[in-house]
């Protein structure tokens, strides 16, 4: 099993044949891949299908045994596919190009492997391609972004963003809404059709949706959103949660006093080409959505904005976190907020839109910036390149950056931190929130400072074991395994400092105890922490690199490996010498504690021994007195002058029967042993009328029955007797 192919799908037929069909365009990065449930998907650009297989039943049973399904579309395709995006409940596959969209309808699964149609090899399903008139009458009309809608009840609903600035939303083939997210274009006098003129650096380029709110509207038409979020800020926190926690009771106040009817709207967060970012308030029966903008940026820095903007990404957490990427490797983690008090926008850009009050404003507290390819250090020419961001539906701390230098997993470290700010209600210890994001390069594509690339064409998630999956344009496959939570790699924890009560006579070890205190794991870890992440190199073997270049990656290879690794092995190591000798100076201070406790514990033990006797001693010494005690307290009782005559009386008569019960008891004792007698001469009579058969005269008979009848009768009287008087005693 190799390193970089954790699921073995470089040997598999299925991506065989996707290695000699894939699309002609591979120089920037793609998404050809996409996988639901135990299904993963494969878009074969060369005969125009799409390719499923169920990874987990090959995982179990083998590749071999497990053949892939080609799809195969119903409809010609007139345009390149670029995405494969599934629905939420799997039942849809969009594939999608910047000339055109297509819905496939996906079969129905039976069967012991879990496919399609009980494993059939080719099938051919019912697609829909939307707006095919539209990119045909304007040619230069390209679509830029696709998103299943999480609300749609029929996981059928298609948000497509288009370069005229416009949003479509289809029901699987028909058209539905068209919302108007920016300026309208300029056309062509001449020619309405033929070019398509938009204003300078307004398009927008991506969108995406945060988690819905509730609202409800007055009589003027102004909605009040009923969604509380939670603001922290880097420079200004306490002012900010305080604002924050009056502008949530002020909506709750308003809730409760004003009953109208609520609507869930969910908030489309646009981002445009120049940096601004919109929003609009809609719902998938809304017909003119509201349209909100440009929001308000804070802190008002150069370095939180730029030029060439890409992609968006929402975080569902609380509040929402936006991810915002430029060309250059620059990634902004902002918070999506609830403004206090409702702006209006003068926008001069937006004068043909109805631009309403903004109700969101977005706090930047960090910006990432990432290696897009290995650094150079002979030139200070940057690499710009579009960035795809991937969330990561296991961990919500965490998404994924693909580009066409390979991978970067990007962690937010700050979310966890706000959300455990928020549990605990704290708002002295605030600037723990601030805690910077970690950004890991996972695979690079590129070395050089060339155009050859080695782009990403398809990337995605699988779950169940959670691991990567990356087909790059050279036709290799890499799936990668992750780590599900970060929190799995939690150092251990430090050793408790040394109590009050002995501070006294530890302070001549003081630095002993300083470097006792804390974990040496810990010490370790930060020695060999990197400043640098090492990622996987996976090159385009089509193309070697050329001698200059392998030579310029072998010296920052030796440098990396002096700097990163071998210095700080040697900074180990007096760490470890270091504390070897603080090791063994506590070991000679515990062996002379030890022989002082054991001359201790030998004067405890002595002195217990005395004590022991000593106990035993008064232990006696109690009993003797108890009885006496007791003696002298029964003939105070009996000689006090208060005794009357009842009483008097009363202790005779019970000495009176104490004797008569004695007697009662030697006479039962007597007759007691009289009928063991008795019955010992019955027995051996008995024996004996075994041997030899007597018969007495019926007269004898008689009087012998009627005897031992009185006897037993004057036996049991006494007994009746005895008990009665026992029960009087006592």
């Amino acid at each position: 099993m190799s390193s970089t192919d954790f699921l073995e799908l470089n040997q598999t037929a299925m991506f065989a044949k996707i290695r000699n069909s894939l699309p002609v365009e591979r120089q920037h990065s793609q998404n050809l891949l996409e996988s639901k449930d135990d299904l993963l998907y494969v878009w074969d650009s060369q005969e125009s299908c799409l390719l499923v297989v169920n990874w987990r039943t090959a995982i179990a049973k083998g590749h071999e045994s497990i053949n892939y399904q080609t799809l195969i579309p119903s409809t010609h395709l007139t345009f390149d596919v670029e995405r494969v995006i599934s629905s939420n409940e799997g039942t849809l596959i969009a594939l999608a190009g910047s000339r055109g969209i297509c819905i496939m309808e996906l079969p129905c699964r039976w069967g012991a492997t879990g496919q399609f149609m009980q494993g059939k090899l080719q099938i051919t399903c019912r697609t829909s391609n939307l707006g095919t008139h539209l990119f045909n009458n304007n040619p230069h009309l390209q679509l830029l972004q696709v998103r299943w809608h999480p609300a749609s009840p029929t996981d059928s609903h298609l948000l497509a963003l288009l370069s005229d600035n416009t949003i479509r939303v289809y029901d699987n083939a028909s058209l539905r809404h068209v919302w108007q997210v920016g300026p309208l274009p300029l056309r062509n006098d001449t020619n309405p059709n033929a070019s398509i003129v938009y204003s300078l650096e307004v398009n927008v380029i991506d969108f995406d949706i945060a988690p819905p709110v509730t609202t409800e509207t007055d009589e003027i038409g102004f909605n009040v959103t009923a969604a509380s979020t939670s603001v922290v800020s880097t420079k200004q926190n306490t002012a900010i949660i305080s604002k924050t926690c009056s502008s949530t009771l002020l909506n709750k106040t308003i809730q409760n006093s004003q009953h109208k009817p609520k609507k869930i709207q969910w908030p489309l967060v646009i981002l445009r080409e120049n940096g601004n970012i919109y929003v609009l308030m809609a719902g998938l029966d809304t017909e003119k959505p509201r349209l909100q903008g440009p929001l308000t940026i804070t802190p008002s820095s150069t370095d939180n904005y730029g030029v060439d903007y890409c992609s968006l990404l929402v975080v569902p957490s609380l509040p929402p976190t936006l991810v915002i990427a430029e060309t250059n490797g620059k990634l902004h983690h902002a918070m999506f907020l609830e403004a206090e008090v409702a702006e209006n926008s003068f926008d001069e850009v937006d004068e043909s839109l109805i631009i309403h009050p903004c109700e969101w404003t977005v706090h930047i507290l960090e910006t990432v910036e990432l290696e897009l390819g290995l650094p150079k250090e002979t030139t200070n020419q940057g690499y710009y390149c579009p960035i795809f961001l991937k969330r990561d539906f296991i961990n919500e701390l965490r998404y994924f950056a693909y580009h066409n230098t390979g991978l970067h997993v990007v962690t937010i470290n700050f979310i966890a931190e706000l959300e455990r700010f928020l549990e605990n209600e704290i708002t002295s210890d605030i600037n723990s929130i601030c805690v910077p994001s970690h950004a890991e390069y996972v695979v690079c594509t590129k070395i050089d400072s060339g155009n050859r690339v080695n782009a990403v064409l398809g990337f995605v998630i699988m779950q169940m074991p959670n691991c990567a999956v990356l087909l790059l344009s050279s036709g290799q496959v890499l799936s990668l395994k992750l780590i599900i939570d970060l929190k799995l790699l939690s150092t251990l924890p430090s050793t408790k400092t040394i109590s009050a009560a002995n501070a006294i006579s530890e302070q001549q070890h003081s630095q002993l105890n300083e470097l006792l205190s804390t974990s040496f794991v810990d010490d370790i870890r930060r020695l060999l922490k990197r400043d640098v992440t090492q990622p996987i190199l996976s090159l385009d073997k089509s193309s070697s690199p050329t001698p200059q270049e392998c030579n310029e990656l072998l010296i920052q290879a030796i440098k990396i490996l002096r700097t990163q690794y071998l210095k700080k092995h040697e900074l180990v190591r007096a760490e470890f010498n270091k504390r070897i000798l603080t090791l063994k100076l506590w070991k000679e201070r515990q062996k002379q504690d030890i022989s002082d406790l054991e001359e201790e514990r030998n004067k405890i033990r002595d002195n217990a021994h005395k004590l022991a006797e000593k106990f035993e001693e008064l232990r006696e010494q109690q009993e003797v007195l108890t009885k006496r005690y007791q003696d002298l307290m029964r003939q105070a009782n009996t000689r006090l002058p208060g005794n009357n005559l009842a009483q008097k009386e009363f202790a005779k008569e019970v000495e009176r029967l104490n004797d008569f019960t004695k007697k009662m008891s030697s006479t039962f004792e007597k007759y007691k042993n009289t009928i063991n007698k008795q019955n010992y001469q019955i027995a051996k009579y008995q024996e004996n009328s075994n041997m030899k058969t007597y018969e007495l005269p019926e007269a004898q008979e008689r009087t012998i029955k009627d005897i031992l009848l009185q006897i037993n009768t004057e036996i049991d009287s006494q007994v009746m007797e005895v008990k009665r008087i026992g029960k009087i005693v006592s």
